[in-house]
């Protein structure tokens, strides 16, 4: 599945801190996933270069770029077949310029998650799910 980020500035894969992925009522584990993005080098296009759950979270060097596909993929016996499947996914990304964190509680940069506050590199309780419809051809 190919997902491009929603953040004008792109990201460090490090900053990608919470994915939720579910097809057809079933959820995928993050930690079983891969997630491509194209390494950007003085020619782009790019190669893309794979990297775990556990990897994102190290890479402070590589980024994911507005515009740029992430691929995610997800080992399923038998994969999914051809035909209609109900996509939800969530997505929460860390972002670099705004610590997200007011231990005193002097300021509301960003009013309540769903499911409470939250503070830099604690994702929101209840991660909001984006669903789509989409048609698998084989």
């Amino acid at each position: 599945m190919n997902i491009r980020i929603n953040y004008y500035r792109g990201v460090y894969l490090s900053q990608v801190d919470t994915l939720k992925l579910i097809v057809d009522g079933e959820e995928f584990p993050a930690g079983k996933m891969t997630f491509s993005v194209p390494e950007h080098g003085p020619n782009i296009p790019s190669n893309r270069k794979a990297y775990t759950f556990q990897e994102l979270g190290k890479a402070a060097k590589a980024r994911w770029f507005f515009g740029d596909l992430m691929t995610l993929t997800v080992p399923k016996p038998g994969g999914l077949s051809s035909g209609m499947h109900k996509v939800q996914l969530g997505l929460f990304v860390r972002n670099s310029y705004i610590p997200m964190f007011d231990k005193e509680q002097l300021f509301d940069f960003f009013g309540p998650h769903p499911g409470g506050a939250t503070h830099y590199g604690e994702p929101p309780a209840n991660l909001s799910l984006i669903t789509k419809n989409i048609t698998l051809v084989q």
